[in-house]
């Protein structure tokens, strides 16, 4: 009975949570528009608690609720990646900067472990561009991928523009979907 009630409890923690974020990214994005978007987009990059799953289908939705029309969707999804690329960016210097050493000694307060690194490390040295553009659309891996980059110290021009595609694709993905989701 204890247990049932602890988990109850974290339920409507979690929901409340989750609830507050939902409301202050809307708000954010309702409020301030390209600013919002962008902002929020920079922050899901450096601390991934709010995931972009949550932040782009919502920009949707608020351009929906506004009709501002497909353009708008598109500007939102060009700005959202403006805010994620610079982001990366900041990752990838910090990367750059730090060191391995510095990572890893840091790194296990966010779940980044030296098996972890040497994986990533492995994987982007044989696949480079390819790696950033494609871990750019993956979950869990989005934000991370600046951190090989930097490490291995990846030509910044190229890693900055298979960022920003990748981004771009990916929040014009999420946003589109908001967008067509907002009249359900």
């Amino acid at each position: 009975m204890i247990i049932y009630s602890i988990f109850i409890i974290l339920a409507i923690s979690f929901t409340s949570i989750i609830d507050n974020i939902i409301s202050s990214v809307s708000n954010l994005i309702y409020n301030l528009g390209y600013l919002g978007i962008f902002a929020a987009a920079l922050i899901e990059t450096l601390f991934p608690i709010i995931p972009s799953e949550l932040i782009f289908p919502l920009a949707g939705y608020v351009v929906h609720s506004q009709n501002l029309g497909i353009e708008q969707v598109i500007m939102f999804g060009f700005v959202g990646s403006l805010g994620s690329t610079l982001g990366a960016i900041v990752i990838y210097f910090v990367a750059l900067k730090l060191g391995r050493r510095i990572i890893l000694k840091f790194g296990k307060y966010i779940l980044i472990r030296e098996y972890k690194l040497e994986k990533s490390e492995l994987w982007f040295q044989k696949y480079g561009k390819v790696a950033v553009l494609l871990g750019r659309l993956a979950p869990g891996v989005r934000e991370l991928i600046s951190i090989p980059a930097g490490l291995s110290r990846m030509n910044f021009i190229e890693f900055t523009l298979f960022t920003f595609i990748g981004s771009f694709v990916w929040s014009l993905s999420l946003t589109i979907i908001g967008y067509y989701l907002g009249s359900a």
